[in-house]
């Protein structure tokens, strides 16, 4: 495969190579229309890229806005009585849906629910489901697919999206059915993992944090580990000036504070804002759903835009169960068939005869430039054409989102400032009834940044350029640490050292991973991982987790079985690596469409154009799988099938 001399040359000429023709495309000159996508990107390219943003987890300054509202100090366990002999076998981090996934395919391969400990800085499972309690938070997936394991729960989901509250109950429901709810270490944080080479496990360092009590370390051995700590979980806030000198309320959209909003999630009538001037910074899929309920409520509202959010229709509606019965759950193994068929919408090659789920995201077929696609181009040569065709198949729904906004925003002037200019693709679409509409009420003013950002806080008032706005309390919707970045040791905050005392971070760093199929590195046995890397990307991202979770499951299992009884390490060849690396590198190139986008956490704010030419190889090498989940799973069920462990090394 041949990669360009640089991903920056490449974003460079792809203006003339998306001037895909002069005809008109639904009513809109398509050349006019890359024009405005080009201006409205350069806006918002800064050299800062992703450390314009200040992590919280990572600044002492700023920390206490990741305090978790929601623990029970009295319903979580000391860690030291959870460790006999401060030991286990499988150690989880991470208690979202991607733990609770992992734990229930570990369960199922055979190992005791009492035999697992899963770990997390939370108070709760859910991971982003039980942090996220803002007013208003759904699902953008439909239930039926998101919501994992229904066909094994027999749970019927409410409406047609789930609510944040459902959701972090139905974590509950799964955790007590497979009787591993007893099992969790909450409020506990994994720090450093060591490989011991000599008794082939892991040595692990937790420590506790519980309000009142002093934190507790504790060293521990864990024969196996999966690291699966979620994807949007670390908040961050915009590297403004003047946060500290706020005098009034301040709080981040994944901390809601309902003592200084009033109402409760599953109640949210905010009456403490009645008389209260708000400020929501960000508009970006939180703040869609937040916005109207903050309208509604608040004395004023002033939302703070640097770029909009392209917000289709969302159509909830609630699930009618005898109509679930006949129309969705109709025969065993449903949901995986109806899961298929959501995946096989995205792709520029026919649609399935019949759309299953025909909701606003299987219409948004341009979406296969970062779900994968079969039918893209084999070599970064053809990714311009492979562009142009995407912006074909994708102009039109961009104009009829842009049409929507001047059928429900009556002002011409604010409509028009809401307006998304740039593909499909290039930020997580939203969809939402009440958002746009929310514009129309005189206590709702849109604070349109043209790209840049607020410029400061001061102590009573948000400034931007010239303009000063007094308000008392603000929000900030301003999303989470990029998913894209890093390891799996920087996506958990913690070290992590394996074979020969090597560092995970400086490793990836400078030969990127060395996985098979994306669960195992060469160089970290018997640590199970949970991708992106070197692994698939779905939209529905539990589907992935799950898919993964059942992949290293099987490995476990088939290790188990040959070590006979004895301790091991598993972990992938060298050369099985190499050989999937080169896999994965070979199907790089319809990934590439998302050079040239307009800056957001997908495309680490721009930076992933200014790659040097020496990593870009490295970053193909450990990307997605660039022809989509269901043609990665075809080959890791293929793998699976053969039944001989090829490329997996079991050592006694």
């Amino acid at each position: 495969m041949s990669v360009p001399s640089s991903l920056a040359d490449t974003a460079s000429t792809l203006t003339s190579a998306q001037a895909y023709h002069d005809e008109s495309v639904d009513g809109t000159d398509a050349l006019q229309v890359e024009k405005r996508y080009g201006e409205e990107r350069a806006k918002r390219l800064r050299d800062d890229g992703v450390e314009q943003f200040v992590d919280i987890s990572l600044s002492d300054k700023f920390r206490h806005f990741e305090e978790d509202p929601w623990v029970d100090p009295a319903a979580v366990k000391d860690t030291r009585t959870m460790f006999p002999h401060n030991r286990c076998q499988m150690l989880i981090l991470g208690g979202g849906f991607g733990g609770l996934l992992y734990a229930v395919r570990m369960i199922q391969a055979g190992i005791r629910p009492e035999d697992i400990r899963i770990v997390d800085p939370a108070g709760g499972f859910g991971g982003t489901w039980y942090y996220n309690r803002y007013p208003g938070l759904t699902c953008d997936i439909e239930s039926y697919c998101y919501l994992p394991l229904l066909e094994e729960t027999g749970y019927v989901p409410k409406h047609r999206y789930s609510s944040g509250e459902e959701i972090r109950n139905y974590a509950n429901l799964v955790a007590e059915k497979w009787n591993f709810a007893g099992s969790a270490v909450f409020c506990t944080k994994a720090e450093k993992l060591v490989w011991d080479e000599a008794t082939k496990e892991w040595q692990v360092k937790l420590i506790q944090k519980r309000k009142g009590v002093l934190p507790q370390t504790l060293n521990i051995h864990a024969r196996f580990m999966a690291t699966v700590n979620g994807v949007l979980h670390w908040p961050k806030l915009p590297g403004l000036p003047g946060i500290p000198d706020f005098q009034g309320e301040i709080f981040h959209s994944a901390r809601w504070d309902y003592s200084i909003t009033g109402g409760s999630q599953d109640d949210p009538s905010l009456t403490k804002l009645k008389d209260k001037r708000v400020a929501i910074i960000g508009t970006g899929a939180s703040a869609v759903q937040i916005v109207p309920h903050l309208a509604r409520w608040a004395k004023h509202l002033y939302v703070v835009q640097r770029t909009p959010s392209a917000v289709d229709r969302r159509d909830q509606r609630e699930t009618d169960p005898e109509w679930f019965q006949k129309e969705v759950a109709t025969s065993t193994g449903w949901q995986r068939e109806r899961l298929r068929n959501f995946h096989q919408h995205f792709t520029t090659e026919k649609q399935p005869a019949i759309n299953l789920v025909d909701d606003q995201w299987t219409h948004a077929i341009g979406l296969a430039a970062i779900a994968g696609n079969s039918a893209g181009p084999k070599s970064m040569e053809e990714l311009p054409a492979y562009i142009k065709l995407l912006n074909n198949i994708d102009l039109p729904r961009q104009n009829q989102i842009r049409a929507r906004v001047d059928q429900v925003v009556t002002d011409p002037a604010i409509a028009k400032k809401l307006k998304a200019w740039y593909p499909s693709w290039c930020k997580r679409p939203c969809f939402h009834d009440e958002y746009l509409s929310s514009f129309n009420q005189g206590n709702v003013t849109l604070i349109d940044t043209d790209g840049k950002g607020l410029d400061r806080l001061t102590a009573d008032s948000i400034v931007v350029g010239d303009e000063s706005y007094p308000v008392d309390v603000i929000i900030f919707a301003t999303g989470f640490r990029s998913p894209y970045g890093g390891t799996p040791a920087e996506k958990a905050n913690l070290t992590i050292t394996g074979r020969n005392g090597l560092s995970m971070t400086q490793q990836w760093e400078r030969n990127g991973p060395a996985t098979l199929h994306g669960v195992l590195d060469h160089n970290f046995p018997n640590l199970f991982l949970s991708g992106p890397w070197q692994a698939s990307a779905s939209p529905n991202y539990l589907f992935n987790l799950d898919a993964l979770g059942k992949h290293a499951a099987y490995i476990l299992a088939e290790a188990k079985r040959k070590a006979d009884g004895k301790a091991f390490a598993v972990a992938s060849t060298a050369a099985a690596t190499e050989d999937w690396a080169m896999q994965v590198l070979m199907r790089a190139a319809p990934m590439g469409a998302i050079i040239g986008c307009t800056p957001s956490y997908i495309n680490l704010e721009g930076g992933i154009d200014r790659v040097p030419p020496e990593a870009q190889m490295i970053m193909a090498r450990s990307g997605f799988w660039g022809h989509g989940i269901e043609d990665f799973l075809t080959h890791i069920e293929a793998w699976r099938a053969e039944g001989n462990m090829q490329g997996i090394d079991v050592q006694v």
